[in-house]
């Protein structure tokens, strides 16, 4: 048995706040009795290593948040009983000792704090879930300060000396008894990272894993390579990023394998899925540098509109080379394709350890491989069109898959399809198990404005009046995901604006308009960051919290127990507090509210309280 100590001073406290849970658990039932910690508390469990990481992780972040609500509720003024016993330590009780972190891994958990007792209980089939239960039992904890601070008579008895929290009185749950009983109500619960638009270094992506872990996201689905760089350094193909990765200052901005073996081990620790992705067939143009044969407009034989700005002479974009800057695709006719394809897939797939590998296939333009002669010699000799040459890759992909994987993938039915435009509907419908990441709710680089240069539509204060020749083709492409009035440049917009909410993000549900029977098929979902605009200086705050919206959605689902649909009002406090736990935790969140509506409960509501007179 390990267990792992926390010396704290204990002192009498009064009631505070009550507690804000993120995600919300399932099944919750609270007491009305606070239960202090005691001096010693500790956390023990079975001897398993990523649980003992854990116990030791956490027994650090509880002595040291010392958290007090910043989110005021109606429920400060209850007075309460106070326990007579303190609680001694949380012991924890794992079923299964030995399963793997895959997808559709059990997640539950059961929580059990008594003011009757001095050991709590956490119970799991899994260390997973375990690690789930000891993150909402972090969440329980508060501090409580002496009202004149520096003034605590018993200050030298506090077990850090070097602590600047003066006032500091001791730890407490509020609230006793409590049961909890917790799970997903979706296996895959991500977060999408670009790393090829705008570099990241190592240490921001590890504290991107802990703020996962804190909003009990299971999967960072990295997506490694796009258009503009390689940063993958791969011993089979070294040219690849040591020709196609940005240089700043310098130094090369690359992720080495030692690099990828410390970000997976951290995220497995935390509960972490790794998912590799590297973007293929089309946003390969970076791997023109070191492989022209395959891309490179100056082979003009093989040519597939390497080096070509991504519009032609027309600005049209039925007429384009690529989906933006960075044009280039990998050939799908020649061998050497494929040669080079399985090179990088072999050594990618065992550097990561996850049973899952994203394939890519995002935003092939067809005119791009009908610019190569030998392309067009081919689509013409073979009765093809561009559409048929996509399949023929990804069909030779997913052999090469198949054949480093021990899960192979039949073609087309088993694979997973993560849809970010389409309705999910669409693809459930079709018979394909389903990831939703729709632009239209969960797309976290939304709104920040037009990041191309000499865009002629950000001169334009507002949209141009449309004349009546565009209008039919106009009201045939309104509707889709693509049509937003409010994108138009001048109004400050980008493609997919406006900016995605925490609030929008809340309220998606991703099985909406599906039967009982379809929703089978949506096996969760993942916010995304493309970087175009971002990099590790806006990284916490384009993630968080608005990140935790989906996290929420995604654990807790839409629906409470009783089938009502979950509220941003009700959510609002429960954020609001989560975003100051989370700069506590050394996450940098943006601000939802001025501070002073934390202060005063329903004074910030756009519409008059219910029941405040």
């Amino acid at each position: 048995m390990k267990r792992s100590l926390l010396t704290l001073t204990l002192l009498s406290v009064a009631f505070g706040q009550p507690v804000f849970l993120w995600p919300k658990p399932q099944s919750i039932q609270w007491g009305d009795v606070q239960l202090n910690l005691g001096r010693s508390f500790n956390i023990r469990g079975p001897d398993i290593a990523v649980l003992e990481d854990a116990m030791r992780r956490y027994t650090h972040l509880i002595a040291r948040e010392r958290w007090d609500p910043v989110q005021v509720s109606d429920a400060d003024n209850v007075n309460p009983v106070h326990a007579s016993k303190h609680l001694n330590s949380l012991d924890i009780e794992i079923i299964d000792k030995e399963a793997a972190l895959t997808f559709g891994t059990d997640e539950s958990y059961t929580l059990h704090i008594s003011p009757e007792n001095t050991i709590g209980t956490l119970k799991a089939q899994t260390v997973w879930g375990a690690l789930r239960g000891l993150e909402t039992f972090s969440q329980l904890v508060q501090a409580k300060y002496n009202d004149s601070e520096g003034e605590d008579e018993d200050e030298d008895e506090y077990a850090y000396e070097d602590d600047n929290d003066l006032g500091f009185q001791g730890l407490f749950i509020p609230q006793t008894p409590i049961i909890i009983n917790d799970e997903p109500r979706f296996s895959h619960r991500g977060l999408m990272l670009d790393t090829s638009r705008n570099y990241y270094p190592v240490k921001d992506l590890l504290r991107t894993l802990d703020a996962m872990a804190y909003n009990k996201m299971n999967v960072f689905h990295w997506h490694i390579t796009d258009s503009q760089s390689f940063p993958l350094v791969l011993d089979s193909v070294p040219e690849l990023a040591k020709k196609g990765a940005y240089r700043l200052h310098g130094k090369k901005l690359v992720y080495t394998k030692q690099d990828v073996r410390v970000i997976v081990k951290h995220a497995h620790s935390r509960g972490i899925r790794v998912i590799p992705e590297i973007d293929m067939p089309g946003h390969t143009g970076s791997w023109a540098k070191a492989f022209k044969q395959f891309i490179s407009g100056i082979y003009p034989l093989f040519s597939t509109c390497s080096d070509r700005f991504f519009l032609d002479p027309s600005n049209s974009w039925e007429k384009r080379y690529a989906a933006e800057p960075g044009s280039g695709q990998l050939n799908p006719i020649l061998k050497g394709t494929y040669t080079l394809v399985k090179q990088v897939i072999d050594e990618v797939t065992a550097l990561f350890p996850d049973e899952w590998y994203h394939g890519g296939g995002d935003e092939p333009v067809y005119r791009c491989w009908e610019d190569a002669k030998s392309v067009r010699d081919y689509m013409a000799r073979n009765n093809v069109t561009g559409l048929d040459l996509l399949n023929i890759f990804l069909e030779k992909e997913l052999e090469i898959i198949n054949s480093v994987t021990e899960n192979h993938l039949a073609i087309p039915k088993d694979v997973v399809i993560q849809v970010w435009k389409n309705p999910v509907k669409k693809a459930v419908k079709a018979g394909y198990k389903v990831i939703a990441s729709s632009s239209n709710f969960w797309y976290l680089d939304c709104g920040h404005g037009q990041w191309s240069g000499n865009d002629t539509a950000v001169n334009e204060q507002s949209p141009p009046v449309i004349k009546k020749p565009l209008q039919k083709a106009l009201e045939k492409y309104e509707g889709s995901d693509n049509y937003n009035p409010s994108n138009w440049g001048g109004s400050g917009g980008d493609w997919c604006s406006p900016f995605k909410s925490w609030q929008r993000m809340y309220i998606y549900d991703i099985t909406y308009g599906l039967s009982k029977e379809e929703t089978k098929y949506v096996l969760g979902g993942e916010c995304a960051l493309w970087s175009e605009q971002s990099d590790e200086t806006t990284l916490d705050a384009r993630l968080w919290p608005r990140a935790a919206a989906t996290a929420e959605v995604l654990w807790s689902g839409n629906y409470d127990e009783d089938g009502n649909k979950r509220s941003v009002d009700d959510a609002m406090p429960r954020m609001f507090d989560w975003r100051y736990r989370l700069l506590k935790r050394g996450i940098r969140a943006e601000p939802l509210q001025p501070l002073w509506c934390g202060s005063h409960p329903h004074m910030c509501d756009a519409a008059f309280p219910a029941g405040y007179l």
